[in-house]
């Protein structure tokens, strides 16, 4: 009895692997197919560093950055919503000779932006201020979301075309999809760059927007966005 209930078991247990077996031994098309779409990036990260050193301490870090929100407020920037504290430090020179001590401030900020104009323009109106020190640290894409799908529908639409063109050159056609793998990636993204003042003297003299328009053009590599699906369609006879 125990010997007919055992062999009922591995009967069982041996069923679905067979159908498992038949279904995987179905014929199939396998087809890959990639979409990708370059976009302009409508946000930018650019990193502000004051520092009393790149004036000689001309000016307080409190004075540079009066002059830095005085700036960016005149280009229209919201600096409430834009602009943020990174980083606030100090450093202490001892000189040898001196008995006095001399503290040297700095602070970095995060300026975000939605185009290269206008961080042309803010590059400008900063280093007419002495701010020089600008590094663009990374670009952002807003509706990337939005991207990734209308590239995936496009690469399954063109995967499946391509199917049934293989399988109707053999006088067959594709049935329904019986795997879909895939995967998306960007690359292209804003690496940092450090903006120095191409003049500041002059510039000073100059309004911010003359300086934008006679200074070299700011350019902002694109984002290249790639969906790749991989599809297995079964073949009919």
């Amino acid at each position: 009895m125990k010997r007919i209930l055992k062999f009922a078991v591995i009967a069982i247990m041996a069923a679905p692997l067979s159908t498992f077996a038949q279904i995987d031994e179905r014929p199939y098309i396998m087809q890959n197919s990639t979409c990708e779409q370059k976009v302009t990036p409508d946000e930018l990260f650019v990193s502000i560093t004051i520092n009393e050193k790149d004036n000689k301490g001309k000016k307080s870090v409190e004075q540079l950055q009066q002059a830095m929100i005085k700036a960016l407020e005149t280009l229209g920037i919201n600096v409430e919503e834009a602009l943020s504290l990174n980083y606030m430090g100090s450093e202490i020179t001892y000189s040898t000779f001196k008995r006095s001590i001399t503290p040297r401030t700095s602070a970095t900020y995060m300026l975000k932006l939605g185009s290269a104009s206008t961080m042309q323009r803010v590059i400008a109106a900063l280093e007419a201020e002495g701010i020089t020190n600008i590094q663009l640290m990374r670009t952002n894409y807003t509706k990337e979301n939005e991207i990734y799908k209308e590239l995936a529908a496009k690469a399954m639409k063109s995967a499946k075309e391509e199917a049934a063109n293989l399988a109707e050159a053999i006088g067959q056609s594709i049935g329904p999809a019986l795997t879909i793998s895939s995967n998306k990636y960007s690359s292209g993204n804003a690496q940092p760059r450090l903006y120095k003042a191409r003049n500041t003297m002059l510039m000073a003299e100059e309004s911010a927007d003359l300086a934008a328009e006679s200074g070299p053009q700011i350019e902002i590599g694109k984002i290249t966005y790639t969906v790749n699906v991989n599809v297995k369609f079964l073949l009919n006879e």
